[in-house]
């Protein structure tokens, strides 16, 4: 079989090659591609033809939630990175490689970090994609998007953190989304994952409040490399949240993207964790839906004139659209209030303390329903403000001039695979080394000025080889100070910089906010909710106490509390030395659970959690009862004492209101 030289390279190590349309260069390389000799040749960057989410099945929204303020869907993504975690995001880009191992040799290339910075860049324009999609089959104003800057320290080594405030607003799911590439490029035309050209590696991973689905700690899907990084984020958020509400403290806990955690420490976690795969028949099974590595490739004839035309979509054709029936599927099978109901009282915390608690007591009243009303109405506004930054991101992004750069990119790079594809069919070893030497040479004497001197104004006209991956030199992502987010949104989406106005509706009232900034916005609402309403004042006791038999410790109570124990309705943490936990949301009785509820408990030496939701008596399940275990279907149970005595009566479950 003959030998296959990658066209990214002259000599299988090294980086390629930049060939710019000058007169005579090009014509001569195309004398010599034309002189080839008819010859097969190993890997030609193929992928699979459709996704597994092509076949998720079209849908009707439902929408069933209780509140207004909500959004259905935030989209986390890396957007940009800082000077400070450039070396270290390149070097844990090159050691964690999905797809396999790559050569010491290589880790350090300079087109090795190109690969790293085409990730970030790339995922920005394919996320439009998804966020389009979601916009135009969702509710107005309830996909938001959540661009991460990746910043680097040497306590947490590299992680990311949201530049807009998506994730403050409660949301029914949250999806991480980006592309990916494999760093070693002389592997780009075997089997490893990549997204170049017409080929695209989508990662994607979906979560939601524990809460949804506790014995997962909330996490619903993961792509399959990602799944046990994405398992140890949803069990540190869970352990944070807990600590948070153990100290009486407002949730602070914020999840670096998936990816980049995978990045910065990969697992190695080898429990068994409760998995089933993308659409097989066990879809009523307590589990974490599997995603696998695909390498999807796109159709050619919509690349072919990508960047003057691109009225349908070749990343929404082949993946995106069926990715988000599968989300609109997950939000038609689940309880949108359930989803939010503590990101909700956290957001109401941030205007009043004591209307949360009120809030997770679920206190009726006059005074409690009006304060609720207009909190609720400000956090709508606060949705509806964030909305038109993540349009405007959208518009500076894939409308704008860096969405116009990275068609001609794309386009070029599908281009430049249909040329080296036809080479492997058609040429011999020998021409097909001829070519990639002269494109060499004529990289050699460009490559000072092709990498660092290719900006976005002079992006046309450059026809990219192994240089193609040096994508982000063209689209510059290098951070020059620590205010590099500002500049990045001013680059990509100058409408971020406009004033926002934003009608808020509370009762008979219209009130109109406006504000160029989140932060603004953010003082106008507050101020507004403290002129018009005065907070409770020490109506709920911070020391109220909860117990459960199972535990020596002592837990807290947020709700009515009663000589010191916690008392009718209200939400109950506890959690002892070893890391055994036990949350109770429901009405209690000398400290204990008594009456209707949902318990979530967690032990140490056990992978996910246990629910049970029904009624209880002195802290354990007594009566019917649903009960929720990992890798297991849910089950309508009946129990006596806190012991599974077998079958319950559905028709008598006592069902937890969110």
């Amino acid at each position: 079989m003959p030998i296959c030289y990658s066209v990214f390279s002259s000599e299988r190590n090294d980086p390629g090659a930049v060939v710019r349309k000058v007169p005579g260069i090009v014509l001569l390389l195309s004398l010599v591609i034309a002189s080839a000799l008819v010859s097969s040749c190993a890997g030609t960057a193929r992928g699979s033809g459709s996704s597994v989410f092509q076949n998720a099945k079209e849908v009707e929204l439902i929408d069933y939630s209780l509140s207004r303020a909500d959004a259905l869907v935030v989209i986390r993504y890396p957007a940009i990175i800082h000077a400070d975690a450039e070396e270290p995001y390149f070097h844990a880009f090159s050691i964690n490689a999905i797809g396999g191992e790559v050569p010491p040799a290589n880790r350090t290339k300079k087109v090795t970090q190109r690969i790293a910075q085409s990730v970030i860049a790339k995922s920005n324009y394919y996320v439009m994609s998804l966020f389009r999609e979601l916009q135009r089959e969702l509710p107005e104003d309830t996909v938001l998007l959540s661009p991460h800057i990746i910043l680097w320290d040497e306590e947490r080594g590299v992680y990311s953190r949201p530049i807009l405030a998506a994730e403050q607003i409660p949301s029914v799911v949250t999806v991480d989304f980006s592309v990916y590439s494999f760093p070693d490029t002389t592997e780009l035309m075997e089997s490893p994952p990549v997204t170049f050209g017409d080929l695209v590696t989508p990662l994607f991973v979906v979560q939601s409040d524990r809460w949804l689905q506790p014995s997962t700690n909330g996490l619903l899907l993961s792509s399959e490399p990602l799944m046990r990084t994405a398992w140890k984020l949803s069990e540190e958020q869970v352990n944070s949240e807990l600590d948070s509400k153990l100290n009486f403290e407002l949730v602070n806990y914020q999840r670096s993207l998936d990816f980049i955690s995978f990045l910065n420490s990969r697992t190695r976690d080898s429990r068994d964790l409760p998995l089933k795969n993308v659409g097989e028949s066990r879809q009523e099974v307590v589990a974490v839906e599997q995603y696998p590595l695909e390498k999807i490739k796109m159709d050619g004839v919509l690349l072919e004139n990508l960047s003057s035309d691109y009225s349908l979509d070749p990343f929404a054709e082949s993946f995106v659209r069926g990715a988000a029936r599968s989300i609109k599927k997950t939000l038609n099978t689940v309880d949108h209030d359930k989803a939010t109901f503590f990101a909700r009282q956290n957001a109401l915390a941030r205007f009043d303390p004591d209307l949360a608690v009120a809030f997770l007591a679920r206190s009726g009243g006059e005074g409690v329903r009006a304060r609720l009303q207009l909190a609720e109405a400000l956090i709508e506004a606060e949705r509806r403000f964030v909305s038109a930054q993540s349009l405007s991101l959208y518009e500076g992004t894939y409308l704008g001039d860096y969405g116009t750069k990275m068609r001609q990119m794309i386009e070029g790079e599908y281009n430049l695979l249909e040329k080296r594809r036809s080479m492997a069919r058609k040429q011999n070893v020998t021409s097909a080394f001829a070519a990639l030497a002269l494109a060499g040479s004529v990289y050699a004497a460009t490559a000072s000025g092709a990498v660092g001197g290719i900006g976005l104004q002079s992006f046309s006209g450059v026809l990219v080889l192994g240089s193609l991956w040096a994508m982000s030199s063209t689209l510059e992502t290098r951070a020059e100070s620590a205010q590099m987010s500002e500049h990045f949104l001013t680059l990509i989406a100058p409408a971020l910089e406009r004033q926002i106005s934003v009608q808020m509706e509370w009762l008979e009232s219209k009130e109109r906010i406006s504000a160029k900034g989140f932060a603004e916005f953010r003082n106008k609402t507050l101020t507004l909710y403290q002129a018009r309403i005065r907070s409770f004042e020490g109506e709920f006791d911070d020391n109220c106490i909860f117990t459960h038999p199972g535990f020596h410790a002592q837990g807290r109570w947020y709700g009515s509390c009663r000589n010191g124990l916690a008392a009718e309705r209200g939400y109950g943490v506890i959690r002892d030395d070893s890391g055994n936990s036990v949350e109770y949301l429901g009405t209690a009785t000398r400290g204990a659970p008594s009456g209707t509820g949902g318990m979530i408990a967690r032990y140490r030496n056990e992978t996910g959690a246990f629910y049970f939701e029904g009624t209880f008596s002195e802290g354990l399940p007594e009566g019917v009862v649903l009960l929720e275990e990992p890798g297991r279907k849910s089950r309508v149970r009946e129990f006596r004492a806190g012991k599974d005595v077998g079958s319950g009566a559905v028709s008598e479950l006592q069902s937890l209101e969110f």
